[in-house]
C-alpha cells in the first residue's frame, strides 16, 4: 500500500512539473509603421518551447514575418504564417537571444518592426 501511494505521489509530481513547464514573455505594443526595434524578455521553464504569434486586428494587418537572427543555444523556426517557435537546446540553462521582423500596415501607414528576444532558460 505504501509503495502504491509513493508511486502515485511521484506520478502526481511529474504531472504538476509538466503542467508548470512553459514559456512566458513580457507583452509589448507593436507599431510597424514606426519601423521600430522592440526588446523583450521571457522565461522558459523546464526547457519549454516559446511560440510567438502575430495576429492582425481591425487597425493593424500583419503582412509578413522573417527570422532576423537565430539563437546560439537552440532552434528558431517559422512554423506558420507569422508564427515562430524557439526551442532551447537539450540541457541548456542560461539566456539565449534571437530576433524576428514583422511587417504590416494600418492607420499609421506601413512598415516593419524588429523584435529582439532574450529568453532565460531555467
Amino acid at each position: 500500500m505504501l509503495r502504491a501511494g509513493l508511486i502515485a505521489l511521484v506520478a502526481l509530481g511529474a504531472m504538476i512539473s509538466a503542467a508548470n513547464a512553459d514559456c512566458r514573455t513580457i507583452a509589448f505594443a507593436i507599431h510597424p509603421f514606426q519601423n521600430e526595434t522592440i526588446s523583450t524578455t521571457g522565461v522558459s521553464t523546464a526547457g519549454s518551447a516559446c511560440t510567438h504569434r502575430f495576429w492582425s486586428g481591425s487597425s493593424l494587418r500583419f503582412t509578413s514575418g522573417a527570422i532576423v537572427s537565430r539563437p546560439s543555444n537552440g532552434n528558431l523556426n517559422e512554423i506558420g504564417a507569422l508564427q515562430f517557435r524557439y526551442r532551447p537546446a537539450a540541457g541548456f540553462k542560461g539566456v539565449d537571444h534571437y530576433a524576428v521582423r514583422v511587417c504590416g500596415k494600418g492607420g499609421g501607414g506601413a512598415g516593419c518592426s524588429t523584435i529582439s528576444y532574450a529568453i532565460s532558460v531555467q
